[in-house]
């Protein structure tokens, strides 16, 4: 009840301006913040709904709601030349001037309604492979598990099917989403996104560019033991997600029961100060086409997760991943919404991973998830091989991007194909298979991120280490709470791993994790 009388006296200081009556930009700005914490509560508890499928659950509504709180020209350009000394009110001012410049682009009508047309199109589309209709996760399936090598090759050639119908839309997608950009924002739209989560094209390539030099010789070792352990003269691109397959041992859904996870979840976090069953956290399994995904309802008061009903260490890995997630928004106590929800992608999922890593360090395994230390050494190398090519495919998939931007009109195939062959160390055979990513059309300039907090949760690890030991407790876990797990949009992701670990983010410690031990 309190709660609603506050935002009714402080929409009630918006209404005074037709009366006449002066109300500061920083209450205007504060009563939106309380408007938008209300309709993102709102907006997560309906989006947790559609997530299971559940009959009558839309996010539409109030998501035009949050538009009409931000799309207000009038009061962005008096923020934005409002005289404001303060530093915490100018960083909440940037945030709310970000968001509201996304929000034209993202928001716009012409492309919002080509980006619901391609995702339509995805969902529709059948892959034809040998007289059979598969969907995308069918076709998946086989080119990552199928032993059989012309099944594999058949079903990543079908990726280009992709191509065939949605990619001339997708490269209008980010011809508008160019020319929105410099309209709203003068400068082409992979710049203005990565500034607004304080990144710059530079720094991300150079970082992409120390990681893959870095990483070469590691690569090109596993490279020469996915020959050997196939049995082929040359890896195609249709056995690269499929070798991981054959490194899972057939006793790992026994080492890792999901009955078992959360328990197991719990335990390491209380070892570190972090009782779950006094947060205000609930976790539920269910069957949905992602991952999982952790929703902060209410920051500090009412946060939910959300788990796909995997097997295994899959399982175990995501569901850490998500506790990750719940902490950040358990502990996250930076004052205004702006200031708890505006983080960079980045730093929130680097948390994430940060929880996410500890299943592979030794001590953890053995301690917390009863695994032997040669089942644990396993587990880790399995992880060091996969994610050294994961974050390389992820790479190879965001400089495509980004220089797809810069020219939509060239022969994009080509693009990408010559840049995913420079990464990855395979020829693409001229197949036309860059659409299939779904990204490009939904979540653009994004897959950077994964790499990132790859990056952020290494070298925070690192810095744990370096004061606390191998063996973390509650001190360690003091820690991370204070540097990381409470901090929001208050400062840059540099800033923060600056102020945590006395140096911004570097690649160095990602680099040195894939170095054979």
């Amino acid at each position: 009840m309190m709660r609603a009388s506050r935002v009714a006296i402080l929409f009630g200081m918006l209404a005074s301006l037709a009366a006449g009556q002066k109300v500061s930009v920083i209450d205007q700005l504060a009563a939106k913040e309380q408007r938008l914490e209300e309709l993102y509560a709102e907006y997560w508890r309906a989006d947790y709904q559609v997530q299971q499928g559940q009959s009558g659950a839309s996010t539409r509504a109030v998501q035009e709601r949050i538009r009409d709180v931000i799309h207000d020209p009038d009061f962005r350009r008096a923020l934005a030349a409002a005289p404001i000394a303060d530093p915490v009110l100018r960083r909440r001012r940037q945030l709310f001037l970000d968001e509201a410049g996304a929000d034209e682009i993202a928001n716009n009508a012409q492309l919002s309604a080509l980006v619901q047309a391609i995702r339509d199109q995805e969902s529709a589309t059948r892959y034809a492979v040998g007289g059979r209709r598969l969907t995308r996760g069918e076709l998946n399936n086989i080119i990552g598990h199928d032993p059989e090598r012309g099944r594999r090759q058949q079903a990543w050639e079908a990726r280009a099917q992709a191509t065939e119908k949605v990619g001339e839309q997708v490269r209008q997608a980010m011809k508008l989403r160019n020319l929105l950009s410099v309209r709203f924002d003068q400068r082409p739209f992979p710049e203005a996104a990565l500034a607004r989560k304080g990144l710059k094209r530079a720094e991300v390539t150079r970082w992409f560019e120390e990681i893959r030099a870095g990483s070469d010789p590691e690569y090109h070792r596993l490279l020469q033991r996915m020959r050997r352990e196939l049995r082929v003269a040359q890896v195609e691109p249709w056995d690269l997600e499929y070798y991981f397959s054959t490194l899972a041992r057939a006793t790992e859904d026994k080492l890792f029961v999901p009955e078992e996870a959360w328990p197991k979840v719990k335990r390491l976090a209380l070892s570190l100060g972090y009782d779950f069953d006094r947060l205000p956290v609930q976790v539920k399994i269910a069957d949905i086409t992602f991952g999982g995904s952790t929703y902060p309802i209410l920051y500090g008061r009412e946060v939910r997760i959300l788990v796909n009903k995997y097997a295994g260490l899959r399982f175990t890995d995501t569901l850490l991943h998500e506790a990750g997630h719940a902490l950040h928004y358990c502990f996250d106590d930076q004052g205004s919404f702006l200031l708890r929800n505006n983080y960079s992608e980045p730093f929130d999922e680097g948390l994430g991973q940060v929880m996410a890593l500890m299943l592979y360090r030794p001590e953890v395994a053995t301690r917390y998830f009863g695994l032997t230390a040669d089942q644990a050494r396993s587990v880790r190398e399995r992880y060091r091989l996969k994610s050294l090519f994961d974050l390389r495919e992820l790479m190879a998939d965001f400089l495509f991007e980004l220089a797809a931007y810069d020219q939509p009109d060239q022969d994009l195939a080509a693009l990408y194909n010559r840049t995913y062959s420079r990464l990855l160390g395979v020829e693409m055979h001229g197949r036309p298979v860059w659409a299939f990513d779904p990204f490009y059309a939904s979540q653009p300039i994004y897959e950077h991120n994964y790499v990132l907090a790859e990056m952020f949760a290494r070298q925070v690890h690192h810095a744990v280490e370096q004061r606390f030991g191998e063996s973390w407790g509650p001190e360690a876990g003091a820690y991370l709470r204070e540097k990381f797990f409470s901090q929001g949009a208050r400062y840059t992701l540099n800033e923060l791993l600056a102020q945590g670990t006395g140096e911004p983010l570097t690649a160095s410690y990602l680099i040195a994790s894939w170095r054979a031990p």
